[in-house]
């Protein structure tokens, strides 16, 4: 099941995948309810470790492109930079943070400042993706799509559930924002008291690439 936005990048809009019951032990359900907001303004920045050769070949062309005075060659020359080390740094999390509430805007959140939940209580989960890639939708406008994996862990790494596909996120831009919040909220019912791992991967639709990370969490 997914939840899909397509507008300019410069709104926001969450969208709530209905739950889906998955039997992961005799007598025990988990419901996992998947709710993501995306934000998207337009501010480039660099992230994670890049090829130093490469960037600063690409910087060169700037230098000499500011040196003539041509503004656009210019322009031209800094976009190519800052794509060359955006793209250097393969796909990759920059902030990571279970948060008291979903947040509004990029950057708009406020850390819950444990991971201790009530049975049945939302797990919301603050994510910051980088370095991903940009299929072309033409006329000037572009999409950043991710599908997500999901699986829930015990400490000793025993499978609860494994759930491919477990949601999508596309959003339809013009121009290629490079600042990017992933909003989920989990909902973990009818698991017995104890800790979880919940892995989640986003694998990146238009770049080619996936990255993983793991959130541990515990129901009392």
């Amino acid at each position: 099941m997914t939840g899909i936005y397509k507008g300019d990048c410069s709104a926001s809009v969450t969208r709530t995948v209905l739950g889906v019951f998955v039997p992961c032990k005799p007598g025990v359900t988990i419901l996992t309810i998947p709710r993501m907001c995306l934000t998207s303004l337009f501010c480039l920045t660099f992230q994670g470790p890049v090829l130093a050769g490469v960037i600063a070949d690409a910087g060169a062309v700037v230098d000499a492109a500011l040196a003539t005075g041509d503004f656009d060659a210019w322009y031209d020359a800094n976009q190519a930079l800052l794509d060359t080390a955006w793209y250097a740094a393969g796909l990759n999390f920059d902030s990571l943070i279970i948060v008291k509430a979903p947040a509004q805007g990029f950057g708009g959140y406020e850390a819950r400042g444990n991971n201790v939940f009530a049975p049945g209580e939302e797990i919301n989960i603050y994510a910051e993706p980088k370095g991903y890639g940009f299929g072309d939708l033409g006329d000037g406008k572009y999409e950043i799509a991710f599908a997500i994996d999901m699986k829930v862990m015990t400490p000793d790494g025993s499978e609860v559930a494994n759930m491919p596909d477990f949601a999508e996120l596309k959003l339809a831009s013009f121009g290629q924002p490079h600042e990017f919040v992933a909003n989920v909220t989990i909902t973990l019912t009818g698991a017995p008291a104890g800790d979880y791992a919940l892995e989640l991967t986003f694998r990146d639709l238009h770049g080619g690439q996936s990255a993983d990370f793991t959130m541990r969490v515990s129901i009392q």
